[in-house]
């Protein structure tokens, strides 16, 4: 049951997100709990199903989201960085609660600098120029509704609060925090 729980409540945080989302599409932008769900895969199922898993929720929670399919670009550019999400998680599956916390934040960032740079070098608004990638990562392309950096800072927030839940779904508040005994695996 310790196993199942964090995935039942990714799965019902997920589709509660993506409705809200298409809903209120410029209230929280980024603030989802998908890209911490594919952080946490590794210790939510073994193997490969812990990359699978989320990546078959990511495609079946889409439609809520976006509303229509995305590109092939788009689509193997998320891919990429949800793997990055994912490898993170995978070299850090016997650390304990405070780092997995702090690679939150890692993982984050890595997402925000893969799609970023992936938007710098695809669309013909950006220059392609340190200043041009810079306005990919910070400010987003001319005329956007919202700067690049709310989607990094909903992004963030999103990491480090739904990683949160899932260890706490987990493992509880007592035993995420707990001193390790000896010969007794990483709390998280």
């Amino acid at each position: 049951m310790h196993r199942i729980l964090p995935f039942l409540l990714a799965c019902l945080l997920l589709i509660l997100f993506r409705i809200a989302g298409s809903w209120f599409p410029e209230a929280l932008p980024n603030f989802q709990p998908l890209a911490a769900l594919f952080f946490c895969g590794v210790w939510m199922a073994p193997g490969a199903r812990g990359f699978l898993l989320p990546l078959a929720l990511w495609a079946l929670t889409f439609p809520l989201g976006a509303g229509h399919p995305p590109g092939a670009g788009l689509f193997l550019t998320t891919l990429l960085a949800f793997a990055a999400s994912f490898g993170l998680g995978w070299s850090m599956r016997s650390a304990r609660a405070g780092a997995w916390l702090a690679g939150s934040v890692v993982a984050a960032l890595m997402f925000h600098g893969i799609t970023s740079f992936a938007a710098w070098w695809a669309d013909p608004m950006y220059v392609k120029s340190p200043i041009g990638l810079w306005q990919s990562l910070w400010s987003g392309p001319p005329g956007g509704l919202l700067p690049s950096w709310v989607f990094l800072r909903n992004l963030v927030a999103a990491h480090v609060i739904f990683t949160g839940l899932f260890l706490l779904a987990r493992y509880g508040f007592p035993r995420m925090f707990a001193p390790r005994r000896a010969g007794h695996a990483a709390a998280c």
